[in-house]
């Protein structure tokens, strides 16, 4: 597993392991909606909510349903946390899923020697789930989640951003942003932050490279290399972002030198 921090230095927050060649069709057996899912893990001890988020496809000549490690991340509220303080994260996971009729079996944390096993019953629409999980293997908490042995286990498929956001961060900007994601998760924008009249122009391009990140995981989106050009020069940024299933809402945090934190809403 990976903490963010050893991927990015800082984040932009809109609030497994192995390898293999995925197809990446519109449904799954079991008529499972694919693409980006967002597991929303509920421990009865009361703990932080743990988020599972995933870019699901069915396994060609593979069975079942998996999510790689590129394609997986976990995240939760933690004070003190690798991101602005706010929220851990971490990638390197992977999560499985078999579908048969309206049940669906997941593991989520393959690869790691503590598995959740969740069973949830799939809508008749293919695009959330309701369940229970608990846990299995060692008691060392995979990536420190704080999951108890057992509780509830939902999952709801995300849909992708695309369109114009609009809104503000914390040190005063006002933001704008065209967004387009394409089909392999990576994320085009351009757009401008604009604070006492300097408007500086904002880039990000899809994350490249076979070990890189999906640019979107399920509902989360991040990238280490966005540009920032003023009348001053040139300077990168990072992000990191959590947003609402149906894509129109983010929370976010930029780092550019020192954290900012705000919401961006679809236009």
């Amino acid at each position: 597993m990976r903490k963010l921090h050893a991927i990015l230095v800082g984040a932009f927050v809109l609030c497994g392991c192995g390898g293999g060649s995925y197809t990446n069709p519109n449904t799954s057996p079991g008529n499972m909606q694919l693409g980006q899912w967002e597991f929303t893990v509920t421990s009865t001890n009361g703990n932080p909510t743990v988020y599972v988020e995933t870019d699901l496809s069915n396994g060609g000549g593979k069975t079942g349903i998996g999510s790689y490690s590129n394609a997986t991340a976990v995240f939760w509220n933690q004070i003190g946390g690798s991101i602005a303080g706010l929220y851990d994260y971490c990638t390197g996971e992977q999560t499985t899923l078999s579908v048969t009729g309206n049940t669906v079996t997941a593991l989520v944390f393959v690869g790691s020697t503590q598995l959740a096993q969740a069973t949830a019953s799939l809508s008749s629409d293919g695009k959330s789930m309701q369940g229970t999980y608990q846990l299995t293997g060692t008691a060392t908490a995979v990536c420190s989640t704080p999951l108890s042995a057992t509780g509830t286990f939902a999952g709801q498929f995300v849909a992708p951003l695309n369109g114009t956001y609009k809104g503000s961060l914390s040190d005063g900007s006002a933001l704008m942003l065209q967004v387009t994601q394409d089909s392999n998760f990576g994320i085009t924008a351009s757009g401008t932050a604009t604070l006492n009249g300097t408007t500086t122009n904002l880039t990000i391009t899809p994350n490249s490279g076979p070990s890189s990140l999906n640019n979107v995981i399920g509902a989360t989106v991040s990238s280490p290399s966005g540009v920032a050009t003023n009348v001053s020069g040139t300077g990168t940024f990072q992000v990191f972002g959590h947003f609402t299933p149906d894509a129109s809402k983010v929370s976010f945090v930029i780092n550019n030198g020192a954290w900012s934190t705000g919401t961006l809403t679809k236009q």
